[in-house]
């Protein structure tokens, strides 16, 4: 039984598709899905749910896409999981 859960999701948007006068945006978006959802409101709630039980999140903006990534203590993922696809 693993210990552990990951999950990820890749968006296909990344710099190359900033408006010339959004230079940025991608980058900045990818930022703030991490500030809270609807459901989540809290502007750490996801970072501190992952941080008290084992995980870590990151996330990545290349030029055609973004991705974000988690992983938590296996049992703690459902919860954790319905947080991230909050972002989506």
């Amino acid at each position: 039984q693993a210990k552990t859960t990951a999950a990820a999701a890749t968006v296909a948007v990344g710099a190359a598709f900033d408006p010339r006068s959004l230079s940025g945006l991608a980058h900045f978006t990818e930022h703030m899905c991490f500030l809270g959802s609807e459901k989540y409101p809290g502007e750490n709630d996801y970072k501190s749910y992952l941080a008290q039980h084992g995980g870590r999140s990151n996330a990545s903006t290349s030029m055609h896409m973004t991705t974000y990534k988690f992983e938590v203590l296996a049992s703690h993922a459902q919860k954790a999981l319905d947080m991230f696809l909050q972002f989506f």
